[in-house]
């Protein structure tokens, strides 16, 4: 996937950036999740052990086997999924700083651009660990109103620079 596609003649790129390598330190705590949430039988069974009444006392140990199976898998899933689109995200999405355009290459989004003159306001999140670390969410609004957020941006305090100095 090559931004140098997207980038009319003439026209030369002066800032890229992407996704920040702390998506996969997020991937690794969702997989983690997953894993625990997949190991955790035995100890749901013995939260979910109790006395019941003697009518329902054949059918208690099915219907905690179930419940038991019903919330390992969709813990499992939600948290692998989770961890899957982190790490997707971290190899497809493209952005770059043309003096003209603002373009975005995403894999399941597809590609876009924004005219710089269309741009009103940008303003970089980068939060406790994304200013030791060098990420950060950037907030982008145009002036139709529309907010452009991408999240776990590298160098998101350069980027907004960038986009100031080549408007």
């Amino acid at each position: 996937m090559s931004l140098s596609r997207l980038v009319y003649e003439g026209e030369d790129i002066r800032f890229r950036t992407g996704k920040h390598w702390v998506v996969f330190v997020k991937a690794a705590i969702f997989l983690f999740l997953a894993v625990a949430a997949w190991s955790s039988g035995d100890m749901l069974r013995g939260l979910l052990t109790f006395k019941a009444p003697e009518e329902i006392e054949k059918f208690l140990p099915k219907i905690i086997s179930v419940t038991v199976w019903v919330i390992r898998y969709s813990l499992f899933f939600i948290f692998a999924l989770l961890a899957a689109m982190r790490l997707f995200s971290f190899f497809t999405l493209r952005i770059a700083v043309t003096p003209k355009r603002l373009i975005c290459d995403d894999a399941v989004f597809g590609s876009f651009s924004m005219d710089l003159s269309k741009i009103e306001s940008v303003k970089s999140e980068p939060g406790v660990f994304g200013g030791l670390f060098g990420y950060g969410k950037v907030v982008l609004t145009a002036t139709s109103s529309q907010r452009l957020i991408v999240s776990n941006v590298s160098r998101p305090h350069i980027f907004e620079k960038e986009i100031f100095a080549a408007k």
